[in-house]
């Protein structure tokens, strides 16, 4: 599939040039809609061939001399992405940027993390010196010069969205929503999702939003899978067949849950028993998904020689590679599961070196890794396609708790089961838990797939950002765009209904009553008053006359009596010519309907309001937090625009952004070395950690200083955030591990750090990175004293170093 497309040739012509193998409907009905220039949302399960989809595009792109972004949730997935794009396309054609690394930052294919696609679409000077730089830690500065003058959007044909469904992300789903809305309608979207239950919903959001988008909605697995359920007895069929098609739980299963702790009665299997089963049908490999990192190096140490190398071949070639690893990187070699490596048995989870675990996908890849005891993050994308999924709980724990899978996370992970090309069946596997059984193993393998839902959330970056380019009531528009406003829109469709049902019979009300102002009406019912009294005075005349019985005063009262129907002539005279007249003896209740359905009106529409606000109402308790720290002009300004503080915050990107600003204006860092900043950054980024974490490095008594000055403005805006209800925005300030970060900067070696704290060595990279992200922002960002900037940029060099710095 080197050859570009030809212009010129039929689309199936060229499909088939480009892919001399049979697509799925599927795949070709999204080409079609690629094709005509639109874009399309494609759900259809986990290994069933999206990417394609995507390849089409690059391929149509580079023959069009146009250029395309691919954007992942992961660094590790768009780091794969680059290297398997580099082989097919040709690693000229093809660039990267995440937030560690810039390689041909110009290319036609560029692929990124969708965070570095979101801070583009801002298009402000500042979010541009972010992209330029600030995401770029090795760019020289005449190149970051030249990357802040051009627009990094220009001959953009189309953007994919990898895992889309990462919408759906707690922390990170906003930027999927932010990058729909912000990305201009002449570029192509592809949205590349796991199976959703609302993708239509998803869809037509987009129409609104974005312009004419297609959905390909697709349930088709090249591989089907089988599911089954292990227990202390051996291997067994999950589902079984019922005669009208349905699939339910098999019966011989049974149903009754274990009771806890009574290992002897709960029959949960032992893991080598379930290994050797899949071993024996010819399962593997497998990916084995437990949920702790703990599980996962336990499972390793529990199998004990359990060797599922098949071939001396096979054991030949494992070996040479894992050598060659041992002498090339010694610092990255995890030594307590070595030994489990050279038998075809490995753990992969966020807490070994990046370098470790790509060791291990690699050896995966390959087939010489035949089980890999894993935590969920592997589901999330990462090309580790088995045979074999195994699921060890149904449950995890959470900040929140214990509870069950969702639908979607478990078919995140049984989707990795089944090769294409390699597999006619994939499998997944359940385990007996003494938690859950049969009963809620078949309940999830049956579920169909949870809905997107929005993560929406304005943060002070995405305030100062709009602000400089969009009046008040055009960022209010934008904000009033997200998926979250237009869910909730549907949910209040029947309000919608009831207030348009409303507003048409008030019209209706109004052409009725036509030009009648409340003036004539009072006049009317003043003078249909008067009628009423003058026609009693004229009964009460005429009572009086008949009553007389002196013929000559009946004679005198004639007079009277016809004065006053004279007088009541007149009266029905002037009703007649009262605007009001032509609705009659209808005024009155139509009057009373008229009020009942304007309170009912202002009520729906207050009611309307509120719904359609909630997330402005966000945006503008941010605002206000930006006014009383002067990132934005007074309140006074009916148009706020950023103020040199704000500027510095709309040029940051971090968890709480306005914190970092703060923090980097207040002056305190001044006097520090590039060591000490870099352990002050490092406290400001951290996260706090789980409980019993402990770091034998301490911080310098400056750093301790500086960190101890800035408790004080870091109370003042908590107090700030709470008075405007700003409840989202987290402050970090993490001292304890502020030591790990300013030691490594100051040349430690990565032996004596993992020694002296109880860190995972994957959450150390992870705490340096962090802290790195944000000192590579510190030099570009406007308005920050030289002295700072220059020693962020020394403070860089300090710490990326092996293992920290990324190799492709």
């Amino acid at each position: 599939m080197s050859a570009l497309l030809s212009p010129a040739t039929d689309l199936l012509d060229e499909l088939r040039e480009l892919f001399p193998f049979a697509l799925d409907d599927f795949q070709i009905q999204a080409m079609q809609i690629l094709a005509a220039g639109e874009s399309v949302v494609v759900c259809a399960p986990t290994g069933s061939g999206k990417t394609l989809i995507g390849e089409y595009a690059i391929y149509r792109a580079l023959a069009q001399g146009k250029r395309v972004f691919y954007t992942t949730p992961l660094k590790a997935l768009s780091n794969q992405k680059f290297r398997d794009f580099g082989q097919q396309f040709g690693s000229e054609r093809v660039g990267l940027l995440t937030g560690d690394i810039s390689i041909n930052r110009e290319a036609p294919v560029l692929v990124m993390t969708t965070e570095i696609f979101r801070n583009m679409l801002y298009g402000t000077p500042v979010s541009l010196a972010v992209y330029a730089c600030g995401t770029l830690t090795r760019m020289a500065d005449e190149d970051v010069a030249e990357a802040m003058t051009g627009d990094p959007l220009q001959d953009v044909q189309a953007v994919i969205l990898d895992e889309c469904h990462y919408m759906n992300d707690q922390q990170r789903g906003t930027v999927w929503e932010e990058s729909i809305i912000y990305c201009p309608p002449t570029i192509q979207l592809i949205a590349l999702s796991a199976t959703i239950a609302n993708s239509d919903q998803l869809t037509d959001w987009m129409n609104h939003v974005h312009g004419p988008t297609h959905l390909i909605d697709s349930d088709h697995r090249p591989v089907p899978l089988q599911f089954h359920f292990a227990n202390h007895k051996g291997l067994f069929p999950l589902l079984e067949q019922t005669e009208s098609g349905q699939w339910i739980r098999n019966r011989r299963l049974r149903s009754k849950r274990p009771i806890p702790h009574e290992r002897s009665r709960s029959g949960v299997p032992d893991m080598t028993q379930v290994l050797e089963n899949l071993r024996q049908r010819d399962m593997l490999p497998a990916i084995y998904f437990i949920f702790s990192r703990k599980g996962c190096d336990a499972a390793v140490a529990s199998v004990g020689a359990l060797d599922l190398i098949a071939t001396p071949a096979e054991r030949q070639r494992l070996a040479q590679q894992i050598d060659q690893f041992c002498r090339e990187t010694p610092e990255a070699v995890r030594q307590d599961h070595l030994n489990a490596l050279y038998r075809g048995i490995a753990a992969h989870h966020a807490g070994m070196l990046p370098a470790w675990k790509g060791l291990v996908e690699h050896l995966f890849q390959q087939g010489l890794v035949k089980i890999v005891f894993a935590t969920e993050t592997l589901a999330a994308g990462i090309n580790m396609p088995a045979r074999t999924t195994v699921i060890s709980s149904l449950s995890k724990r959470t900040d929140t708790g214990h509870r069950l899978l969702t639908a979607s996370e478990f078919m995140q992970m049984s989707g990795r089961a089944g090769r294409r090309g390699k597999d006619v069946l994939g499998h997944v596997v359940t385990v007996q838990s003494p938690f859950e059984g049969a009963q809620e193993a078949a309940r999830l393998a049956t579920a169909g797939a949870d809905p997107l839902v929005s993560q929406f959330t304005p943060t002070y970056g995405m305030v100062l950002n709009l602000l400089q380019k969009h009046s008040l009531e055009a960022a209010r528009d934008l904000i009033n765009r997200s998926f979250g406003q237009y869910l909730l829109s549907l949910q209040k469709l029947p309000e919608q209904h009831e207030l348009q049902h409303t507003r048409a019979e008030l019209e209706e009300l109004d052409r009725t009553l036509g030009d009648i102002s409340s003036e004539d009406v009072t006049r009317y019912e003043k003078m249909q008053a008067q009628r009423r009294e003058e026609r009693r005075v004229l009964r009460y005349l005429v009572k009086q006359r008949e009553a007389e019985p002196d013929p000559t005063l009946r004679l005198l009262a004639l007079p009277h009596i016809q004065a006053q129907e004279e007088k009541i002539r007149a009266l029905e005279t002037q009703i007649r010519s009262n605007p009001a007249h032509k609705v009659g003896k209808k005024l009155l209740g139509l009057q009373e309907k008229r009020q009942r359905l304007l309170k009912r009106l202002e009520h729906l529409e207050r009611q309307s309001d509120s719904v359609q606000e909630l997330r402005w109402q966000q945006f503008m308790a941010l605002v206000q937090v930006l006014q009383d720290f002067d990132c934005l002009e007074n309140q006074g300004d009916p148009q706020p625009q950023p103020t040199a503080s704000g500027e510095v915050v709309a040029a940051l990107r971090g968890d709480n952004e306005l914190w970092l600003a703060l923090a980097l204006l207040s002056g305190e860092c001044q006097g520090c070395e590039p060591h000490h900043l870099a352990g002050v950054v490092a406290a400001l980024v951290t996260e706090s950690p789980r409980s019993g974490t402990y770091s034998r490095l301490h911080t310098s008594g400056l750093v301790e200083d500086v960190l101890h000055g800035l408790r004080g403005l870091r109370r003042q805006l908590f107090r700030s955030q709470r008075q405007h209800q700003v409840f989202h925005m987290p402050i970090w300030f993490e001292p304890s591990l502020a030591g790990i970060v300013e030691h490594w900067a100051q040349g430690i070696p990565w032996e004596t750090l993992e020694a002296n704290t109880n860190l995972d060595a994957g959450d150390l990279v992870r705490l340096i990175r962090r802290t790195l992200d944000l000192l590579s922002q510190i030099p570009h960002v406007p308005h920050l004293p030289q002295e700072l900037r220059e020693n962020a940029r020394q403070a860089q060099k300090m710490l990326d170093r092996f293992p920290i710095s990324e190799l492709i």
